[in-house]
């Protein structure tokens, strides 16, 4: 006689099938903020790489290189990792090149041809029908170029890419969309990326920094990008405790080689719901320094002057600062 035996059936796991996005105000997942994008390189035909010190100083010192190719460099460089659109719009600011859309193109072929610089694809996960304009990065040569040439700056190793995967690329790519229209509006006089704060590298540091002139005289932004894909809130908690015990003791937040000016501390979100979560859980505006929230969805619908916010109360007062506008 078999012996009658309980069954259990196993609950299924709850599993989150569905992620927690924030949206625009049109109801779409930013671009470059997605938390599930892919991305690869991609190499033109022809390609030939060049990819030691002597290789790329010969095209250098043989005057292989254009004065064209050499902006362009030096803008991806110091952008670390523009989009197309964004490159096209820090080279119409160097009028004298004069070049069109089609010229730079042509240029940034012959660029990835020698692994001076390299084009990226980047698509949503299970969505390839989005398609953005494409992001450029230093190549190998040409970030063996630029070290030679301007030894004292920063340039993204493209190495790196390896470690920070695409995640890390749309942030540069989100915070050049600040840079860049700071530049059009004509008031950067200064960008830093991942500055130090009180010349001490163990603290925290933000995305970039920006000097910039305003009507009432000179402000230092520190920028920085929650991005949601990570733990956003924690991130951000974080640094705004650490950057608020730094204030407690200086009454300010020095930026190493700034000026020591009014510094307002600025967190860039992708959108707005993501800026009023934040907010709710963070109370932005118990904060003893300044702190304002820069949208991402703003800056491409109404452009940069409409894009900053400051916490006041549970809401979120809009700033008119119409001295950014282009």
């Amino acid at each position: 006689m078999s012996e009658e035996r309980d069954t259990q059936v196993e609950e299924p796991l709850d599993l989150e099938l569905e992620y927690p996005y924030h949206y625009t105000k049109e109801g779409e997942v930013p671009f470059w903020d997605h938390p599930h994008l892919k991305g690869h390189k991609i190499y033109p035909d022809g390609y030939f790489p060049i990819a030691t010190s002597n290789g790329v100083l010969s095209l250098f010192n043989n005057q292989k290189l254009k004065e064209e190719d050499m902006v362009i460099l030096k803008v991806i460089g110091d952008a670390i990792c523009p989009n197309l659109k964004q490159l096209q719009r820090i080279m119409a600011l160097h009028p004298q090149l004069s070049l069109s859309k089609s010229q730079i193109s042509s240029r940034l072929k012959e660029l990835r041809r020698r692994s001076l610089a390299d084009r990226w694809n980047v698509r949503i996960i299970g969505n390839d029908e989005v398609k953005p304009p494409s992001p450029f990065t230093l190549g190998v040569g040409g970030y063996k170029l630029l070290k030679h040439l301007y030894n004292s700056d920063f340039f993204m190793d493209p190495q790196r890419w390896d470690r920070y995967g695409v995640q890390g690329l749309i942030r540069y790519v989100a915070m050049n969309e600040i840079f860049v229209s700071l530049a059009e509006a004509k008031v950067l006089r200064q960008w830093n990326w991942h500055p130090y704060l009180n010349n001490n590298p163990s603290l925290n540091r933000p995305l970039a920094a920006a000097k910039v002139e305003s009507p009432k005289g000179t402000i230092n932004f520190l920028f920085d990008r929650p991005q949601m894909s990570k733990d956003y809130v924690g991130y951000v908690e974080r640094n705004l405790q650490l950057w608020s015990r730094l204030y407690e003791k200086k009454q300010s937040i020095p930026v190493t080689d700034f000026e020591e000016k009014p510094t307002v501390v600025v967190l860039y979100t992708s959108t707005y719901t993501m800026a009023q979560e934040i907010h709710a859980k963070l109370m932005l505006d118990s904060y003893a320094f300044p702190l304002w929230i820069c949208v991402e969805e703003d800056i491409h619908r109404n452009g940069l002057s409409q894009s900053f916010y400051r916490a006041k109360g549970e809401e979120l007062a809009k700033l008119q600062v119409s001295w950014l506008e282009t």
